[in-house]
């Protein structure tokens, strides 16, 4: 993500809109009508050991793309999964930076649907988990530990619950975060892009119908942004369900054009919502300093989120199962 004061891109704005009528070719429609599923209250998230892991990957120090504690928190997220009962996959790859080659490592662990069908409706759910390289000791507890930790536990959570109608996937992108001081394409979004370009090679972008970006959502006092980027439908469906679960407070927050991982699908033509609150501190002013610290961040922000995207579920897997 952008260094500096602002993450937000205006200049995005003509080059997506094609992207975002390929995502959103009708006008926003309600969200889809509540279905017989069960909600947040059916899934088991372990706010206390999501925070646990936010600590853990803290622990690691900073952790920027193609750094020794980036590759011991790749090998501890994947030995997580593994222990949730998933396989996770590592997507390696090797890309040009403003430094020089640099190798990055995607993991992503699939739940195939109760059908068992390989063809079945996919719903991404993406964190990136390195951290801006900085000239001090960054250790990102919001940014990216605390969307880390809680795609994590949504994994372990989803996966007891059991299979779906859909199939999701639980995708740790590496390189979210550009290698200069600024947030300049190409240089950014690295696993993001990567894993999308996979999605044409392996044939999965028809199947592919949605993704929910997760980012810094660890602040203490959570609220969700209103990225006009994002997919309208996705983010009222998404939204709809905050309220219904009495979390209307920490969404409809600032309404701004937020540069996120989201983008690399958008600019497929997949439906995407980045799920992030970018007002951290005072004017944002903890988001890429030294007060990016776990006194900044909170246990019940990482379960508010994840109540938030468990209530959504049912809907939003009604819908795309509805779009095969």
């Amino acid at each position: 993500m952008p260094s500096g004061r602002s993450r937000f891109a205006p200049f995005l704005l003509a080059p997506l809109a094609a992207a975002c009528l390929a995502s959103c070719p009708e006008p926003s429609p309600s969200p889809a009508p509540a279905v017989e599923t069960p909600r947040a209250a059916a899934f088991v998230f372990d706010a206390a050991r999501a925070w646990r892991d936010l600590e853990k990957q803290v622990g690691f120090g900073p952790r920027p793309a193609g750094s020794a504690a980036l590759d011991a928190t790749r090998a501890w997220l994947e030995a997580e999964l593994r222990a949730a009962g998933l396989a996770p996959r590592r997507e390696p790859f090797r890309a040009p930076t403003p430094r020089g080659e640099v190798d990055f490592a995607n993991i992503y662990a699939d739940l195939p649907p109760r059908s068992g069908d390989t063809q079945a409706p996919l719903l991404i759910l993406v964190s990136h988990f390195d951290t801006k390289r900085m000239d001090f000791p960054f250790v990102g507890a919001n940014d990216a530990g605390s969307s880390t930790a809680t795609l994590l536990e949504l994994a372990r959570a989803i996966s007891t619950a059991g299979p779906r109608e859909i199939a999701l996937r639980f995708l740790f992108v590496d390189g979210e975060e550009a290698v200069r001081p600024q947030w300049v394409d190409p240089d950014n979004r690295y696993g993001s892009k990567h894993h999308a370009a996979q999605l044409k090679v392996r044939g999965e972008r028809e199947r592919t119908k949605a993704v929910i970006v997760l980012d810094m959502c660890g602040d203490r006092d959570l609220r969700f942004h209103r990225d006009s980027y994002s997919t309208a439908w996705m983010t009222e469906l998404v939204f709809a369900a905050a309220r219904r679960e009495g979390l209307a407070a920490h969404i409809d927050g600032p309404r701004d054009a937020i540069a996120d991982d989201h983008l690399s699908f958008l600019e497929l033509g997949i439906p995407a919502l980045d799920l992030i609150d970018f007002t951290y501190g005072p004017d944002n002013s903890w988001w890429h300093t030294h007060e990016d610290t776990l006194d900044k961040c909170s246990e019940q922000s990482l379960g508010l989120t994840a109540r938030i995207v468990l209530a959504a579920l049912p809907d939003l897997e009604a819908r795309l199962a509805s779009k095969r």
